[in-house]
């Protein structure tokens, strides 16, 4: 019977998980003595998402730190047959060197966040939250019926707000309760009215699509289907 095939964790200076690039043939080591048969390193370079300054440097710090664990699984018998970056701001730039594949998640449907970093252009998002204005009784804005538990409360800070609303000048959702979403009006722009439904485009996609069950996927404005969310509920 085959082992089990493990990668060794590597920290690029994102500082959440993973250990020191230069201990990872130790730990290698003492995996394959356990019986797990090791394949190679991987990373994260999660500090890409403190502003596109930061995503040319995170990308560096990816393929260095993976040079370095390399390196070590070699110094210790181990052939890194794996070396995997993984970040969507990342992924054109850390495929270089010795790696050999990334691992880019968000990029499938991106979001305002990939737009603000460079990752995508504003029509290269891919999804959208369908909300429906409730009220607009408060002077200087309308309230949708999406908010923290739908758009979550994801923000950045070099964004403002909680997602942005392009048909209608690009409203900004400015502030987010349980179930709903204040967006403030677009000078020279008309407001859509109570009952309408319009498309907000969240920050974060990722856990945007965790809060439900399924999606509407559609091609050319047109419904092609409606699939699920496997993962839901599965965060654990």
């Amino acid at each position: 019977e085959r082992p089990p095939q493990v990668l060794i964790e590597v920290d690029p200076g994102y500082h959440r998980t993973g250990l020191g690039p230069d201990t990872a043939g130790d730990v290698a080591r003492h995996a394959s003595r356990l019986g797990l048969e090791v394949i190679g390193v991987f990373t994260h370079g999660g500090h890409a998402y403190m502003g596109r300054d930061r995503v040319e440097g995170a990308a560096m710090d990816e393929i260095q730190a993976l040079a370095i664990a390399a390196e070590s699984l070699a110094a210790n018998g181990i052939e890194a047959r794996v070396v995997s970056a993984g970040s969507t701001p990342t992924a054109l730039a850390a495929a270089s060197g010795p790696v050999t594949e990334v691992r880019p998640g968000t990029y499938l449907l991106n979001d305002r966040i990939q737009v603000a970093l460079g990752s995508a252009p504003p029509d290269g998002v891919a999804i959208a939250v369908a909300a429906t204005v409730v009220s607009d009784a408060a002077p200087g804005k309308y309230v949708i019926n999406a908010g923290a538990k739908t758009l979550t409360k994801d923000s950045p800070p070099y964004l403002a707000g909680h997602g942005v609303i392009p048909d209608h000048g690009g409203g900004i959702v400015e502030r987010v309760s349980d179930y709903h979403g204040e967006v403030g009006e677009t000078d020279g722009v008309e407001s859509p009215r109570v009952g309408d439904v319009v498309a907000v485009v969240p920050n974060h996609v990722c856990p945007v699509v965790d809060l439900f069950d399924s999606f509407i996927a559609t091609r050319s404005g047109e419904i092609i289907g409606q699939w699920p969310v496997d993962a839901r509920g599965r965060s654990g």
